[in-house]
C-alpha cells in the first residue's frame, strides 16, 4: 500500500465504464491502491493564488468527469495503452489560506513519486502549483542533477508579484531566482506566448535570463513539429530530465473558454495534442502539470474535455516509451 498522504479523488466516475474491450479511460485509471505504476495522476485543487478569476480548484474533477467519454485507443496507431500502468491516485490535501503548508504537501507528493520512478502528472488548480511541483522533482533528483522545463502558456508567468502578493503568475521567476536555484534560464522554453497579453518588462527579463520564448504566432508560422523539436533540444541540453507545465489558456478560447484568462489568440488543440505525444515520448520527461481549468466559466465542460484529451495524449506518449522498451 502507499505511504502517500493523499485524499481520495474528488470525483470518481462510475458511469460509462463499458466493457473491457472498449478500453474506457475512466475505468483504466481506477486505482487499486498500489504504487506499481509508471504514471500517477494527482489532483491539486488549489486556486488560492488566483488574482483574476478563481475556480480552478474544481479543475481536477472537470478532467475526471470528461474522462468517461474517452478511451485509451489510438485510431491512427491502432494501439490501446492499457498495458501502460497509470492511475488517478487522488488529491493533495490543500488549504486555500495556507499556501506554504499546501505547497509543502505538493512537493512531498511529487518527491515521493519521482523517487519511486513514477511520472507524476499533476492536475491543478492554478499555475502557482508549478513551483512546488518543480521543487519536488529537484528534491527527488538530488542537487547534482539539472532540470529543463517546457512551458506552454499564453503568459510568461515571470512576475515578481501581483500588486505585492504572490500569485499564479510568479512560479517560473521563483524557480529561476530562489537560493539553490531550481532552474537555469537557458533550459526553460516558453511556448505559445499570446499577442497583447504580455509586457515588454517580462519579455526583457526572459531574454536577460536566457529563456527561449516562442510566441503563438511563431508556432503558426513555423509549425508545431519544428517548435517541439527545438523545445526538447533546448530543455534537454546538458540536463538530466525535463519537466512539462501546461496552462490551458495556451489554447484558443474557442477550445478552452473555462480558464482565468481566456485567450482569443491561442494555439490549436490539435497542435498541443501533437506536442503532448511527442514530449511524453521523450525518455527525459520526469513529470508534468496541467493547470488553470476553471469549470465555473466553462459551458458544457468544454475545457475539461480539452484538458482530459491532452492528459491522455501525454500518457500515450509516455506509453510509447514502455511499449518500445
Amino acid at each position: 500500500m502507499t505511504s502517500l498522504d493523499l485524499l481520495p479523488p474528488g470525483l470518481v466516475v462510475n458511469t460509462m465504464k463499458g466493457d473491457v474491450a472498449e478500453h474506457r479511460a475512466g475505468a483504466w485509471l481506477t486505482w487499486d491502491g498500489t504504487l506499481d505504476l509508471d504514471c500517477a495522476i494527482v489532483g491539486v485543487p488549489y486556486d488560492g493564488a488566483s488574482v483574476v478569476r478563481t475556480g480552478s480548484r474544481h479543475g481536477p474533477d472537470a478532467v475526471r468527469q470528461a474522462m468517461m467519454y474517452f478511451t485509451t485507443y489510438s485510431s491512427r496507431d491502432r494501439r490501446a495503452m492499457t498495458d501502460f500502468r497509470a492511475a488517478d491516485i487522488g488529491d493533495v490535501e490543500v488549504v486555500l489560506t495556507d499556501m506554504g503548508g499546501t505547497f509543502a504537501r505538493i512537493s512531498e507528493t511529487v518527491r515521493q513519486l519521482v523517487s519511486r520512478g513514477i511520472v507524476p502528472v499533476m492536475i491543478g488548480g492554478d499555475h502557482s502549483i508549478a513551483f512546488p511541483n518543480l521543487r519536488g522533482v529537484i528534491e527527488a533528483m538530488g542537487p547534482a542533477k539539472k532540470l529543463g522545463v517546457i512551458h506552454f502558456d499564453a503568459h510568461h508567468d515571470l512576475r515578481k508579484a501581483h500588486l505585492g502578493a504572490e500569485s499564479s503568475g510568479v512560479p517560473f521567476r521563483k524557480a529561476l531566482e530562489l537560493p539553490g536555484t531550481l532552474l537555469n534560464g537557458r533550459n526553460l522554453v516558453q511556448v505559445g506566448m499570446a499577442e497583447f497579453t504580455n509586457s515588454p518588462q517580462l519579455d526583457d527579463y526572459a531574454k536577460e535570463m536566457g529563456v527561449t520564448v516562442i510566441s503563438g504566432l511563431e508556432v503558426r508560422e513555423r509549425g508545431i513539429a519544428t517548435v517541439v523539436e527545438q523545445a526538447l533540444a533546448v530543455a534537454g541540453e546538458g540536463t538530466d530530465a525535463i519537466y512539462l507545465s501546461v496552462d490551458i489558456d495556451c489554447l484558443s478560447h474557442a477550445q478552452a473558454p473555462g480558464t482565468a484568462a481566456p485567450n482569443p489568440f491561442g494555439l490549436d488543440l490539435h497542435d498541443v495534442q501533437f506536442a503532448m505525444r511527442k514530449i511524453g515520448a521523450s525518455n527525459k520527461l520526469i513529470g508534468a502539470d496541467l493547470v488553470e481549468i476553471s469549470p465555473p466559466f466553462d459551458p458544457r465542460n468544454i475545457t475539461g474535455a480539452s484538458g482530459a484529451s491532452l492528459i491522455l495524449s501525454l500518457l500515450y506518449g509516455l506509453s510509447s516509451r514502455t511499449s518500445a522498451a
